[in-house]
């Protein structure tokens, strides 16, 4: 059965997720979702109380999961792409205002980073999607993640719910944006933009 990952998204500056460039990744924090999930599997991540429960910020399907230092050197210029591999092995900040102290660095080295699908992703951001009633068995809450109490059909469910709403792709922007670190090496981080201004009714 297809693995589905939720969790709730406290904060959403353009970090974790990342959506430059309209491409989703997460590459920094939950470090146990990015070490856990495989391609194919979905992470949902929930706006957090007190906002109604099951409200989606976005939603994506898991295309690869790789390493720190390819990440860096593959992506490189991503708003995300904080960390870069030395020649001995260890890494270098290259963005000392994001998560500056030695244990955030920790987790973020200690799990991959996943790239999600761009047929079968959707950040909605600050214009979140309420799940139905038929899949509300998935809504998160609290803190961590949850993987289990999946039922057989809900990938699929979920998947034909979205694409009822609009095709993939990012329709919002992070709540949080105007508090997002700024960059202090390489291309600064632009603000977001999606495939519309405005939502798209199918």
């Amino acid at each position: 059965m297809t693995r589905i990952f939720r969790y709730i998204l406290e904060t959403d500056n353009g970090m974790a997720p990342c959506i430059d460039a309209g491409m989703v990744t997460l590459a920094t924090c939950k470090p146990t979702i990015r070490r856990s999930a495989r391609p194919g599997d979905w992470v949902l991540g929930f706006y957090p109380r007190p906002f109604e429960r099951g409200m989606l910020a976005w939603a994506g399907r898991v295309t690869a999961a790789v390493s720190v230092g390819e990440y860096e050197r593959h992506y490189r210029g991503r708003s995300d792409a904080v960390y870069r591999q030395k020649a001995d092995g260890g890494f270098r900040r290259l963005r000392p205002d994001y998560h500056p102290e030695p244990d955030q660095m920790r987790k973020d080295l200690s799990a991959p980073v996943l790239t999600f699908d761009r047929l079968t992703t959707w950040y909605f951001g600050d214009k979140p999607e309420v799940c139905p009633a038929d899949l509300t068995h998935l809504n998160a809450g609290g803190r961590g993640h949850l993987v289990n109490g999946v039922h057989a059909g809900d990938a699929e469910a979920l998947l034909a719910w979205l694409q009822g709403i609009c095709p993939p792709g990012i329709y919002g922007q992070p709540r949080h944006f105007n508090e997002a670190p700024q960059r202090t090496e390489g291309r600064a981080p632009t603000k977001p933009t999606g495939c519309s201004n405005h939502r798209i009714r199918c």
